[in-house]
């Protein structure tokens, strides 16, 4: 058998087991090295820590961070990183597992709706994009409710399209169901996108009318999501006498949408170079892809639908006055195949063009600037500058753009794109296999537990990092004087006390004990400190 009878045998192996090969590669991708470094940013330590104690509890209800009632989240996630601790331990890698598997889902559901009702070349070409979209993969490593999030909105988009055009009732509980999930997993912003994108789809499409909402059966359809959604939320509100509904709603929604939360604001335009950032290195292409979509809208639905839910979105995004990088990614998928749609045009077309060339001269540009920004932000980091030649791993991703501009230039396009996708693939991969790693070997929890076991005695005084619970197992007692803290040492010697607090009054209090760890958080502005009472 010569070389060409074995690449006609790859093709056909991968034509005819496409779906399970997509998700075993996705899932690959999804969680690589998940395990390799610890849980240490604010929103995967407060998620993972409030599944653990719902797990330490039995109190599957209602969900706790240190022992006090957690209003940011409902509980989907929680439930499956409990199940996640079951097979594999209360690790980082139990905690992240479900997240990658959610992003392998989202590919495999991606894939199959555009391969149905496109062709196999976006298909593919979409999930390649996804595949190698730097921090679109790196939020599926993440012990956050985003990635269920976006799997079900996805889902949720993809069945109203099969429904709109088939009308079958499979499609119908395909789309509620995956809305009731979303509304479990986030809130009222797995009801709110669909709420916005599909009427406007319609309008359209000239299609707004009696006959079409009928097809859809919202009323039914809201019952379906009620069934669903409702009673863990009727449950919790009862069980936090309303404590938990007030938080949700009232502090992590509508003032969330209404006002900067935490810091978290920024100009209208930060929502689309967040977009821009999260699918980086394909979304340079975004802007020929939306104007592309939009002249083409009238002779394809499933891109004049993508283009909808991407805008919209957005503009969604855009307009909430917390803005985070996370908030529009239930859009990728959808902006994926926009840029797919193009790039099949480019492809085919097989003409050497202007805008490509400068996207591409932009992606290299940005591509080389990468390591030298990482190397300069490692260098201002004092605990970094020891390892701050890690940034030139980064490097990789130089590469890529610059192989990928070279070979168009010379019209081999596919080996351009796959040049670009594959080495900013790996770049993630290197993210998460061996920077990470090392980066939060320095992080004040990691050092800590080089000085402290698990079961000693530990209190905190004030205010402590938010990844001490996950890590050390367990929840701390927290005081507010240094008086109760004397009360405890009295009774429990060799007592450990963790603060990050930045009062200096309240570090004077503390300046009589032994100082036995002294670090700065990770490109954040507090330090902990660490005394012993002996």
């Amino acid at each position: 058998m010569d070389k060409w009878q074995y690449y006609s045998l790859g093709g056909r192996l991968i034509n005819q087991y496409d779906y399970l090969i997509l998700f075993i590669v996705g899932l690959a991708i999804c969680t690589s090295s998940i395990g390799q470094y610890p849980i240490y940013i604010l929103d995967e330590a407060r998620n993972s820590e409030a599944a653990r104690e719902m797990l330490a509890s039995g109190n599957f209800l209602s969900p706790f961070f240190n022992g006090e009632l957690r209003t940011d989240k409902p509980p989907l996630h929680y439930f499956f990183m409990v199940l996640g601790y079951k097979w594999f331990g209360v690790n980082s890698f139990g905690a992240r597992f479900f997240s990658g598997f959610f992003g392998a889902l989202t590919l495999l559901a991606t894939y199959w709706a555009i391969k149905r009702h496109l062709d196999s070349f976006v298909a593919w070409t979409t999930v390649m994009v996804l595949g190698s979209s730097l921090f679109f993969i790196n939020e599926f490593h993440l012990a956050v409710p985003d990635p269920y999030l976006i799997f079900f909105v996805s889902v949720s988009f993809f069945s109203f399209y099969f429904l709109y055009k088939e009308g079958k009732w499979v499609w119908f509980f395909a789309m509620y169901g995956g809305i009731a999930l979303g509304v479990l997993t986030k809130g009222p912003i797995a009801i709110v996108l669909p709420g916005l994108v599909i009427p406007i789809f319609l309008l359209l499409k000239k299609d707004f009318n009696w006959k079409t909402l009928l097809q859809l059966r919202p009323i039914l359809g809201l019952l379906v999501v009620l069934l669903i959604a409702a009673p863990w939320y009727y449950l919790v509100h009862l069980e936090t006498d309303g404590e938990w509904t007030r938080g949700f709603f009232l502090d992590h929604n509508l003032s969330r949408f209404g006002s900067e939360k935490e810091g978290h604001g920024g100009l209208f335009l930060m929502t689309p170079l967040y977009v821009i950032l999260g699918m980086l290195p394909f979304s340079l292409f975004g802007i020929q892809s939306f104007v592309y979509a939009w002249r083409k809208r009238k002779g394809n639905d499933m891109v004049l639908f993508a283009l909808t839910v991407s805008v919209v979105t957005i503009l969604f995004f855009s307009i909430s006055k917390t803005k985070l990088p996370n908030y529009p990614m239930p859009c990728y998928p959808f902006v994926g195949i926009l840029i797919a749609h193009y790039f099949k045009k480019v492809y085919h077309e097989k003409t050497h063009k202007k805008g490509v060339s400068w996207s591409l001269l932009v992606l290299t540009i940005l591509s080389i600037l990468l390591p030298i920004a990482g190397y300069v932000a490692l260098s201002i980091e004092k605990q970094f500058f020891a390892i701050r030649f890690l940034s030139l791993l980064l490097a990789l991703s130089a590469l890529a753009s610059i192989l990928g501009f070279h070979f168009y230039g010379r019209g081999k396009l596919k080996i351009s794109f796959l040049s670009i996708a594959g080495g900013w693939l790996l770049t993630g991969m290197l993210l998460s296999g061996i920077i990470y790693p090392e980066l939060t070997e320095k992080s004040p929890v990691s050092l800590a537990l080089k000085h402290i076991n698990e079961k000693d005695n530990i209190v905190v005084f004030k205010r402590f990092d938010s990844a001490f619970p996950i890590n050390f197992k367990r929840t701390f007692t927290v005081f507010q004087s240094l008086e109760g803290i004397m009360k405890y040492a009295e009774e429990n010697p060799e007592t450990f006390i963790i603060t990050n607090t930045r009062s200096e009054e309240d570090l004077k209090l503390l300046e009589g004990f032994e100082l036995v760890l002294e670090q700065k958080a990770l490109f954040e502005d507090h330090i902990t400190r660490i005394y012993v009472i002996k």
